[in-house]
């Protein structure tokens, strides 16, 4: 049998062939060393090819020189003489085009633009302390950054904090390079001078190589915030929230150095587990929590939504700024509102309890203590600093009028929510917290009631207050909403479904079926309070257009995440406010507190401050352009005529 053509032959050339991609694949540096090796053995196959010629007038090394020169540089081609000179000559050249001028110079190119590359990744560790770190992209990444890099108060403050360093941010992102950071740049749109202060690292939250390059044990605080998925996917984000805290936690207790985090949660379920993944201080925000509860008290107060966003996004005038006690401590909370003429001494976080009281009642001869945190309303840090001298104590009047008893029983509302998202029995049990409220509720989906029952169920019962009616619909044909009567009812909520595969999709749904409600809505003179839920801020600018109360949930998160990043008292502020009972926001008529039709503020604190509320400002129903305000100026006058509302918090 005979062998194979050339077996012996092809052997030695395949292990050569084996041993330069060997070589090759090692990169750049064996590579460059490769096609020098090559440019060696060519110089030297054409000094060879020379010395028959060149006589006694050369040696071989020369001879060697002289056919480098014609490799490296063309230009000797022209000053050789003689046929078989000028034939090697012409040939090296050539040689010299394909090996020096082509491959020599694409390994180097390739070389530089791999290393630039690699570069842009931002594979190489940050060098920087007490910055603020970003682990993960999401829809949450650009209003925070827009809102700790974009608003001059939280730079402000910041400053304070950290000796007066401006502030840096780091994202921490899978996939990092100098287009996307770009395009993260153009749509956060900040100055020139700020955007420096952004910094991409290529990584993910998983890993704790992509940690550390973040340097997240020297930050100030990292943030950890949840991206959209799908409500039946297996691998939750609370889940991998989880696993990062655990890579956080190894991390610090190695080094003995445990830095502040912000993190989002989904599910409250999950909160213990979280709590328990990480030894260091951590705040902890569920959304599905802090949205319910949003909700439930916006469906209850109408343009409650409009108070709500404006205190949470910082770039408005007049929020919620917290200090510490330094400067009054001893005094009691009555006493210290008297060096505050510009902003309002709303009341104090006690942080051994963890829980926000008001300045107002009996609360307000509390005598401040160094471990107080002084909570204000104001427009910009600068009206935090109390004056020399103290204003002139105003005198509470007796009650013109019985103070409106919040408790009482109100009459059943009916309430229609259309779609369905993990949220829902969350709301629907925060609705039911309300004890001087009753609701009718209609849920319209196209899940299966069985299922949606037998999600609501896992909560546990509602009370009387609560009659749940199940209907399967799609809110986005105008015919299958008329049959709910929308016309009559008292509150219509419509969520995002997170079945869907995109939060794009999501609320192409919710804004087709809020266009179809709108249609059956607009031919009856009453509408009712609607509400909206988007799960994408890039329909930020729907919220100027809109006529009804839109929830845009990463947005409202992500001015919660930076708020609390800055201070963590944030949390402890809002979670009191959005709960049931308690401390609230709401939204008043003047003639709840006096029969006269115009009043200045200063005339109206003291009347408010008798029913044990403070007024925090005035909701302009008529405004074109500014509806809320926030610590208005004491020689403005309020009128009942203009169908404004006061705002006021209270218990």
């Amino acid at each position: 049998m005979p062998l194979p053509l050339n077996v012996n032959v092809l052997q030695p050339i395949d292990r050569l062939k084996f041993f330069v991609e060997r070589q090759l694949i090692k990169g750049a540096g064996y590579q460059l060393f490769v096609i020098i090796g090559v440019i060696a053995l060519v110089s030297m196959v054409g000094g060879f090819l020379l010395a028959p010629i060149s006589g006694h007038e050369s040696n071989l090394a020369e001879d060697i020189w002289w056919a480098f020169l014609r490799l490296t540089d063309p230009g000797y081609l022209g000053d050789d003489e003689g046929a078989w000179k000028r034939i090697v000559s012409t040939l090296l050249t050539l040689c010299g085009y394909v090996l020096f001028m082509g491959t020599l110079v694409a390994i180097m190119t390739r070389w530089l633009i791999a290393f630039m590359e690699r570069l842009e990744q931002g594979l190489t560790p940050v060098s920087i302390k007490q910055h603020i770190v970003i682990l993960g992209m999401s829809t949450r990444v650009v209003p925070i950054i827009r809102e700790l890099l974009g608003v001059e108060a939280n730079r402000t403050f910041y400053k304070k904090q950290h000796k007066d360093k401006n502030p840096t941010l780091v994202l921490l992102a899978e996939e990092a390079n100098a287009v996307i950071h770009q395009q993260l740049l153009a749509e956060v749109s900040l100055p020139a001078k700020w955007s420096r202060q952004l910094i991409l690292r290529s990584g993910n939250a998983l890993q704790s190589e992509a940690i550390h390059r973040a340097a997240c044990l020297q930050a100030s605080a990292v943030i950890l915030s949840n991206k959209y998925q799908r409500s039946d996917s297996l691998v939750t984000t609370d889940v991998e929230t989880i696993k990062s805290l655990l890579t956080l936690n190894v991390l610090a207790k190695g080094a003995n150095q445990f830095p502040r985090l912000v993190v989002e949660l989904d599910d409250v379920r999950h909160t213990k587990l979280a709590k328990k993944s990480y030894e260091g201080q951590a705040n902890i925000v569920v959304t599905d929590q802090t949205i319910s509860r949003l909700m439930a008290q916006c469906a209850v107060a109408p343009n409650l939504l409009k108070v709500y966003t404006h205190l949470l996004n910082s770039q408005n005038q007049g929020r919620f700024f917290i200090k510490d006690a330094s400067s009054h401590i001893g005094k009691t909370l009555t006493e210290a509102r008297l060096y505050h003429k510009n902003a309002i001494l709303v009341g104090f976080i006690d942080k051994t309890s963890q829980s926000f009281n008001l300045a107002v009642g009996e609360q307000a001869k509390h005598r401040i203590v160094p471990s107080d945190s002084l909570v204000y309303v104001a427009s910009n840090v600068s009206q935090l600093e109390p004056t020399i001298q103290p204003a002139r104590p105003s005198v509470l009047p007796k009650r013109a009028k019985a103070q409106s008893n919040n408790k009482e029983v109100k009459p059943r509302k009916k309430l229609l929510l259309l779609g369905w998202n993990r949220r829902v029995p969350n709301i629907i049990h925060e609705l039911d917290s309300y004890t001087n409220e009753s609701f009718d509720v209609t849920l319209v989906s196209t899940m299966s009631a069985q299922i949606r029952q037998q999600e609501i169920n896992k909560l546990g019962k509602f009370s009387s207050r609560i009659n749940l009616t199940l209907q399967e619909a799609d809110y986005m044909m105008e015919n299958e909403v008329r049959q709910f009567s929308p016309q009559e009812q008292d509150i219509i909520l419509l969520v995002y479904s997170d079945r869907l595969d995109s939060a794009e999709e999501a609320d192409a749904r919710v804004l087709v079926g809020s266009m179809a409600l709108d249609e059956v809505l607009e031919q009856y003179p009453n509408r009712p309070h609607v509400l909206i839920e988007l799960s994408d801020p890039s329909n930020e600018n729907f919220l100027e257009h809109s006529k009804t109360d839109t929830f845009i949930t990463p947005l409202l998160m992500s001015h919660l995440l930076s708020q609390i990043a800055l201070i963590p008292e944030h949390q402890i502020l809002f979670d009191t406010l959005m709960e049931a009972e308690g401390v609230q926001i709401y939204l008043k008529p003047l003639g709840n507190y006096t029969d006269k039709q115009m009043l200045k503020v200063e005339e109206l604190q003291p009347i408010v401050e008798s029913h044990n509320e403070l007024l925090l400002g005035v909701f302009q129903a008529e405004a074109t352009e500014q509806t809320i305000l926030l610590n208005p100026a004491i020689e403005r006058r309020i009128s009942s005529l203009s169908n404004d509302l006061l705002i006021v918090i209270g218990e």
